[in-house]
């Protein structure tokens, strides 16, 4: 049927240009396909950027919130205890509140006493320790810590300035798998 009217077309056309554009106009021209495919290669490129930036901000927000989750874990134990002692002791090192401890002990008010250390900073077993209990899980490591202790005199509380940084403990050259966050608070004895 088709062979026909083309044969018709021929046969009554008097421009053959005519014919032959009609012949043309029942599929799709290779400059059609290839904006196509373009357009479409272009789609999922910007598509597979979009799963992939999803993919790593969900990675560093599960970062983020290990570290943070451990810091503020640590940091509300610290100041609770610290908070309810009665006076600050000399620690194990021999030091009795200056500046830039290590370490730092506190009596409290049933008589025990309670040092919280910064321990093996900046390795990947770098922890912060209440009397040896790990106050961080082994999913973060302590990249800096210190404690500031201020005493302005006898009928003056004790102030301590804790500051500490950690960061996710895994090796790892991917940004968007590291994270960091630093922890600072002040808190004076109150029972002193």
């Amino acid at each position: 049927m088709e062979i026909k009217n083309k044969q018709a077309c021929f046969s009554q056309a008097r421009n053959k240009q005519a014919c032959f554009s009609q012949a043309r106009n029942k599929g799709f021209t290779l400059i059609e396909m290839l904006v196509v495919v373009g357009i479409l290669g272009i789609i999922a490129v910007v598509a597979s950027n979009v799963f992939f930036t999803t993919l790593r901000s969900s990675s560093k927000t599960k970062a983020l919130t290990t570290v943070k989750q451990n810091g503020d874990y640590a940091l509300s134990v610290m100041e609770r205890l610290i908070r309810d002692s009665q006076e600050v002791m000399t620690n194990s090192a021999g030091q009795y509140c200056v500046a830039v401890m290590k370490k730092i002990k506190v009596k409290r008010l049933d008589g025990t006493e309670v040092e919280f250390t910064c321990e093996d900073e900046g390795t990947t077993n770098g922890r912060m320790a209440s009397n040896s209990a790990r106050l961080t899980s082994s999913e973060v490591k302590v990249d800096s810590c210190s404690f500031d202790c201020e005493s302005k005199g006898q009928f003056y509380p004790q102030t301590i300035t804790i500051n500490f940084t950690l960061s996710q403990n895994v090796v790892t050259s991917r940004p968007e798998e590291q994270a960091s966050v630093n922890f600072t608070t002040t808190v004076s004895v109150r029972n002193f």
